[in-house]
């Protein structure tokens, strides 16, 4: 049985890894019958220095596309067996500048006609799958330039999250629960403010009445968040009283009651939504600039004696 095989897709980074060590294994069995002091995880730093000169730590790890700590650790191995060796390039003394001593580059000229026969034979079993085996490599490379791993896949869970999440509209209910997520995020913030208290004590009246709504996200069954679309006018609502519970964040249920409010909005036909908020905050700015948002100038003084700026998406 082979679990790694079997494991498929999710296993290819264990696969390649185990394929590369095979890879390296026999060259280094290679090297060794043949009574070379070599190993083959030198071989694209060597080849670097050798065609390009010396070079800088940071500069050899970019441009072979190794990490530093792997090129720091090669660089002190060829160090040991006078490969490789230290210079000062005379510029910038901060930086560790290395290259070939006389015996690294003979040894390296000695290596070529191995070193063709072991590209030979990899060509070999390259022609014996009936693929472009290189063209394949390099395809998944630039895909993983477009977008890596880690970012494709923190895009499914984000969706994954916003799938869990559902939003419920204003119901008489809920009326405490709209107090106590507020007051819960207020209180470790900053204060309760008069506008605050009088908001929050009577939704219906302050925003619902007055053509508004409030949104309430659930997760697990229970109230996790809630946000406010309060109409300014025909043509503006104004994106308010947003508050997920502590423990529940990060599970995106801030963009979903935050596209709540805006769907509302564009379907009342108003052509902008606004908001107020402080730089405090810098995880609901990130988020509000994420769908749209922009700070725009205070057009008039605001109500709360934490805001210090403006947002406003245009529909």
């Amino acid at each position: 049985m082979d679990i790694i095989k079997e494991l498929g897709e999710i296993a290819l980074g264990s696969r390649l890894k185990r394929l590369s060590d095979r890879f390296m294994q026999d060259v280094s069995k290679i090297y060794k019958s043949q009574k070379i002091s070599f190993e083959p995880r030198w071989f694209a730093l060597t080849n670097y220095l050798y065609n390009y000169g010396g070079s800088s730590i940071l500069d050899l790890a970019s441009s072979i596309g190794f990490s530093h700590p792997a090129v720091v650790q090669f660089v002190n191995q060829m160090e040991k067996e006078k490969l490789v060796e230290e210079f000062d390039d005379g510029n910038d003394r901060r930086k560790r500048m290395v290259r070939l001593t006389e015996k690294g580059k003979s040894l390296f000229e000695s290596l070529q006609p191995l070193l063709k026969e072991i590209e030979d034979s990899v060509k070999e079993i390259i022609q014996a799958t009936g693929y472009d085996l290189l063209h394949v490599i390099e395809s998944v490379e630039n895909a993983l330039d477009e977008k890596d791993i880690y970012n494709r896949t923190l895009k499914r869970t984000k969706q994954r999250h916003m799938d869990a999440v559902e939003i419920l509209r204003y119901s008489p209910v809920l009326k405490e629960q709209f107090k106590r997520l507020n007051y819960e995020w207020l209180k470790k913030y900053f204060k309760v403010e008069k506008e605050d208290e009088k908001i929050l004590s009577d939704p219906e009246k302050e925003i619902i009445d007055k053509g508004g709504e409030v949104f309430f996200a659930r997760l697990e069954n229970e109230i996790v968040g809630t946000c406010a679309a309060i109409k300014i006018n025909d043509d503006t609502y104004e994106l308010a009283k947003m508050a997920v519970t502590e423990k529940a964040q990060g599970r995106q249920i801030g963009k979903k009651l935050a596209l709540a409010v805006i769907g509302f909005a564009y379907s009342k036909k108003a052509s902008k939504v606004t908001l107020e908020t402080n730089r405090r905050l810098q995880a609901a700015v990130n988020l509000y600039e994420s769908l749209g948002f922009k700070s725009v100038p205070m057009d008039k003084e605001s109500k709360y004696e934490r805001t210090t700026f403006k947002m406003k998406l245009e529909l």
